[in-house]
C-alpha cells in the first residue's frame, strides 16, 4: 500500500480524520504542518509573519516530497494545492483524498480559531480563497469524500470503502 494523503480546506478535518484512519489501518500518521513547525522551530503564523506565504509554500512542498513513503497517512495543510507542482505530484499519487467540506461548515468549525493566518481576513477574502482552492483540490485528488454530515468514524469508513481496503 502507498501513503494515503488527505487534502482539503482548513477545518475540513484532515488531522482528525487522518489520526483515526491511521489508527484503523495501524500505520503511522504524519501532519505536514507539524513537521514544518518542528523542523523550523516556528509556528505556522510565525513563519507567515517572518518570511511570508511564499516561503511557507516552499517548505510545504519540500516536506511533501520528503514524507511520501509506504504505509502512512499524511495530513497536509489546506494550501498545499497552491503550487501547481504540488497539485501535479498529488494527482500522480493514487491515494490522494479530498475531504470536501462546504463553506458554512468551515465557518462553524473555525469561528473561534485565531491560529490560521489566511483565515483571519475579511469574509470576501475567505470566500475567494475557498472558491479558488476547490478547483485545485478537485484537480489534485483521486478520491473525493464529502464530510459535512459525516462523523469522523463514518468519514474513515467511507475512505476505506473507496480505497477498497
Amino acid at each position: 500500500m502507498e501513503s494515503i494523503i488527505l487534502i482539503g480546506f482548513m477545518g475540513a478535518g484532515k488531522s482528525s480524520v487522518g489520526k483515526a484512519l491511521s489508527t484503523e489501518l495501524n500505520i503511522q500518521f504524519l501532519d505536514t504542518d507539524h513537521i514544518i513547525e518542528r523542523e523550523t522551530n516556528l509556528s505556522i503564523p510565525q513563519i507567515f509573519e517572518l518570511y511570508g506565504e511564499g516561503h511557507f509554500r516552499k517548505l510545504e512542498a519540500d516536506v511533501l516530497k520528503k514524507v511520501i513513503s509506504q504505509d502512512q497517512v499524511i495530513s497536509t495543510g489546506g494550501g498545499i494545492v497552491e503550487l501547481e507542482m504540488n497539485r501535479q505530484f498529488l494527482a500522480q499519487h493514487s491515494h490522494t483524498i479530498f475531504l470536501k467540506t462546504n463553506l458554512q461548515t468551515i465557518f462553524k468549525r473555525l469561528e473561534t480559531d485565531q491560529s490560521r493566518p489566511l483565515w483571519n481576513q475579511s469574509y470576501v477574502k475567505r470566500l475567494e480563497l475557498f472558491n479558488k482552492r476547490q478547483m485545485y483540490y478537485e484537480e489534485a485528488a483521486n478520491i473525493v469524500v464529502q464530510t459535512d454530515y459525516l462523523s469522523i468514524e463514518n468519514t474513515v469508513n467511507k475512505i476505506l470503502s473507496q480505497l477498497k481496503l
